[in-house]
């Protein structure tokens, strides 16, 4: 049984449900941020939104429940060219077994058009600049800043913060800003659902700079040298596993213990956002800014290698304090994604 299925059984069904969760994680690798982590993050909101208004208009509006949502912007990065001009196609590859929830015609032409809307072509191996949707996912904020600035190395117009207020935008009922191109709601829910997963990850928000010795630098002191960035940690290797798959990574017991009501007790305990809605993404980006820096500074780096990447090294105790974070930032988002729901739609 595919996990999603699951996990929304789980919704109705606690106790045999929960045990078939429980089996379904412990039985498989660790997998990304998506569809685990996702997933959890939807959950949380789901649980804390139960019973309210604003329940109601994101099942209307989705048809489903956030977290079957949470997944849908990695799965159209299914989505792409054999080459430029080609016709945009969902082949079938997405990135995640749950998916197979939007493998139908409708769906797939769904996200085919908002790739084709939001990408000036996307095949393999072309940059996020063309292939663009794929930018909306994260900013790469060096480890020197201490808050969250569109102006640094690594930010930009068309990065996690820009596109989480268009969504935004869209919700409220008015057009995305450019370079945006998301319409209706159902887009756009379904988007923000993934986007605040992607927000508190810490390498989708910070990323550290390098010289060829492993030394760490800073991209807004002086001239930018574009060579120094790791990419969100995707060139910096952890022995085998690059360090940014290492942080997608959501351990099973972790998310079943989230799924099980954990996750929804903890964020119901943290402190409302406050000010304009429109300035949120901003804070919360900056909040993960500080909150991941341990990501980094536990770490020492070595010269960079033949294949463009850094070896790291790191203590017996980083995969302990990286679960720690991890826990804390999926209850940040999913208690941030339904506080920003309610305030859309009270």
């Amino acid at each position: 049984m595919k996990l999603i299925r699951v996990v929304v059984a789980a919704l109705c069904l606690p106790v045999l449900a929960l045990l078939l969760v429980s089996m379904s994680l412990l039985s498989l690798p660790a997998q990304a941020w998506g569809p685990h982590g996702h997933q959890t993050v939807g959950a949380i909101a789901d649980q804390l939104l139960v019973g309210s208004n604003t329940a109601k208009k994101v099942r209307s509006v989705l048809g489903s429940n956030l977290q079957t949502a949470a997944v849908w912007a990695d799965c159209v990065k299914g989505v792409g060219q054999v080459k430029v001009g080609a016709p945009f196609v969902y082949d079938g590859s997405g990135p995640y077994p749950e998916c197979d929830y939007y493998e139908n015609p409708a769906s797939q032409a769904a996200m085919e058009a908002f790739v084709k809307r939001n990408a000036t072509h996307c095949y393999s191996n072309s940059s996020d600049e063309v292939c663009r949707h794929k930018s909306y996912h994260y900013t790469d904020v060096s480890t020197r800043q201490t808050r969250y600035n569109p102006a640094a190395a690594g930010a930009g117009p068309h990065d996690i913060v820009a596109a989480i207020n268009a969504c935004i935008s869209v919700l409220q009922g008015r057009p995305s800003p450019a370079p945006f191109d998301i319409r209706g709601q159902t887009e756009a829910l379904r988007l923000l659902t993934h986007y605040l997963g992607d927000v508190h990850q810490p390498l989708h928000v910070v990323s550290v700079y390098l010289d060829k010795t492993g030394h760490v630098v800073d991209p807004d002191s002086g001239l930018f040298d574009p060579k120094t960035d790791t990419k969100g940690g995707n060139v910096i290797d952890d022995g085998s596993s690059r360090l940014h798959s290492v942080w997608d990574s959501i351990p099973g017991p972790l998310a079943i213990k989230l799924l099980a009501g954990e996750g929804a007790a903890a964020a119901r305990q943290l402190p409302a956002t406050t000010g304009a809605v429109t300035a949120w993404a901003t804070g919360w980006a900056s909040d993960t800014v500080v909150s991941a820096q341990p990501a980094f500074s536990a770490l020492t780096f070595g010269p960079q290698a033949g294949n463009g990447h850094w070896p790291a090294t790191h203590g017996s105790d980083y995969s302990q304090n990286r679960q720690a974070l991890q826990r804390q930032q999926l209850i940040k988002g999913g208690a941030r994604l339904a506080e920003l729901l309610r305030a859309i739609w009270p």
